[in-house]
């Protein structure tokens, strides 16, 4: 059974603008395809009346259209489809024209309730038709003018209006395809793949030399079986192409990119005579992408070059540094002032050297992801327990909400996350309290630190996930921190394929979301 849905869909979708007006002649539905010929969104056409005042309607010729003639207005007065008709309207500062015809819908018996409008734009053939009778005026001032043309103007005519409905239909397909593409380069075909006509091809040949030729003539072998291989894929399917092809052209030394169509050619009785193509040069563009992505490989080359630089460093430094804690804490013993102090330095240094192994390992892909179910109200609890005595230190409250969620990730980097956002709340609130949670949201899981500190002002939300980017620490004190807190939080969260964001208010508090994709068990 097709159901309404489908209905609506196919209406949707159609290529032609499609508009449903009540017997009020207002539009109650439009398409995709009516928002885009008529120049206005959706939303403001729903609710437009459609007289021939509101658009500045006019016919191709004849006498001033009414509302009454609108083939809308004739549809719904006399029950009977009505149309088509040529007609012009006003999108904005320009007068396009289109082709409409309408119908009535009628629900069991009765007066129609509504009239199903649809229609094409039809303002480039409109304006070729205005050119070619303006070129026609002329060639016959010419005519009159001076008899002694009259052979080379009837060989003119003869090439560019021919009336024959076999180069009508061709000359109309080249057009509109010329028309769709927006392009300055084209050819037809034969069914031996030899070419009959071309316009402006950019391969090292004048158009008129690749008449009767075929590809072997012009391009290299390897080229031309490429490009053999498609247009005999079109003509034994019917199915067109669109595709970017790397050329070699026999008359030029470099290598060309384009964008190429192709498609069948039909003449007047709808049976396949040869293919019609267009193509883009698209060569600057291949070269542009190309030296971005060497770029980028470089870049990447450096970036894990550098990586792997600080694991090795970090992690060698990490025994003597082991060993300078051992010797702060004897020397604590024996000299406490001196000693604690060297201490201190040696725990900070100890820190930083953690937090630049952390993400030296991240970078490098020193990580192993081990996803397993994982108890969200456990996890929780872990780690605001890791920051309660700092938060009771500083007199903050520290909440968990509880929860039975269960979500499928690796433990330990989840928890990573976890301890580094709830630490950096906990650092930056002074007042107030740290409240973290986790509920359902919109199919997915939601798992929220919120705080009541400092807040971030908008210009530095952009910013924060930077390595080194520190608020509030002009002086780069190692005791507030390193700025690498939210950098670790945005690298496990890459590896484990979840999406961090943040609200902020200055001076009120942020709140830190963690969504957990809907691949994610619940």
């Amino acid at each position: 059974m097709v159901t309404p849905d489908f209905h609506q869909t196919l209406l949707a979708t159609m290529a032609e603008g499609v508009v449903v007006q009540d017997a009020r002649r207002s539009i109650i539905f439009a398409n995709a395809a009516a928002s885009r010929i008529l120049g206005q969104s959706l939303e403001e056409l729903i609710g437009t009346t459609c007289d021939v005042e509101d658009w500045d309607a006019t016919r191709f010729d004849g006498p001033s259209l009414s509302n009454a003639d609108h083939p809308a207005a004739l549809a719904l007065a006399t029950g009977q489809p009505a149309g088509p008709m040529v007609m012009g309207i006003r999108r904005g500062n320009e007068r396009v024209w289109l082709r409409l015809q309408a119908m009535p819908i009628v629900i069991e018996q009765g007066l129609p309730r509504a009239v199903l409008v649809t229609f094409t734009e039809i303002s480039d053939l409109i304006e070729s038709k205005a050119r070619l009778r303006d070129a026609l005026g002329r060639l016959e001032q010419a005519h009159a003018a001076k008899q002694s043309l009259t052979e080379r103007l009837a060989e003119f005519l003869g090439r560019q209006l021919d009336v024959s409905l076999e180069t009508l239909a061709e000359s109309e397909q080249r057009f509109r395809l010329a028309m769709e593409l927006g392009t300055s380069v084209a050819f037809t075909l034969d069914l031996d793949l030899r070419y009959t006509w071309a316009h402006s091809c950019q391969v090292g040949f004048a158009d008129a030399e690749l008449i009767g030729k075929t590809e072997y003539d012009l391009f290299s072998r390897d080229t031309a079986d490429m490009l053999c291989a498609i247009y005999r894929g079109v003509i034994e399917t019917g199915v067109p192409v669109r595709q970017d092809v790397q050329v070699q052209s026999l008359a030029m030394s470099r290598l060309q990119y384009f964008d190429l169509i192709v498609r069948r050619l039909y003449d007047a009785r709808g049976e396949t005579v040869g293919l019609i193509c267009a193509a883009i040069d698209i060569t600057e563009r291949k070269q542009t992408e190309l030296e971005l992505r060497q770029a980028k490989e470089a870049a990447e080359r450096a970036s894990a070059s550098k990586s792997r630089f600080l694991a090795a460093a970090s992690h060698d430094l990490s025994q003597p540094m082991q060993a300078l804690q051992m010797y702060c804490a004897i020397l604590a013993e024996r000299q406490p002032e001196p000693g604690v102090k060297a201490k201190q330095c040696a725990n900070q240094l100890s820190r930083q050297l953690k937090a630049l192994l952390s993400m030296s390992r991240l970078d490098a892909g020193g990580m192993t992801v081990t996803r397993t179910r994982v108890p969200l109200g456990e996890l929780l609890d872990q780690v605001a327990a890791a920051s309660r005595p700092t938060a009771e230190a500083k007199g903050l409250r520290l909440r968990v909400v509880k929860t039975a969620l269960v979500c499928e990730t690796d433990a330990t980097l989840m928890e990573r996350l976890l301890g580094n956002l709830v630490s950096n709340a906990v650092r930056y609130t002074e007042r107030g309290g740290v409240v973290v949670g986790c509920r359902r949201h919109r199919g997915r899981i939601r798992i929220e630190v919120w705080d009541s500190g400092i807040g971030i002002a908008k210009e530095n939300l952009p910013f924060i996930f930077e390595e080194l980017y520190q608020l509030n620490n002009p002086t780069r004190r190692a005791d507030q921190g390193l700025g690498l807190g939210l950098a670790i939080v945005e690298r496990i969260a890459r590896i484990l394929g979840i999406s961090i964001s943040v609200r902020s208010v200055f001076g009120r508090g942020s709140v830190f979301a963690v969504d957990l994709p809907c691949s994610y068990d619940v």
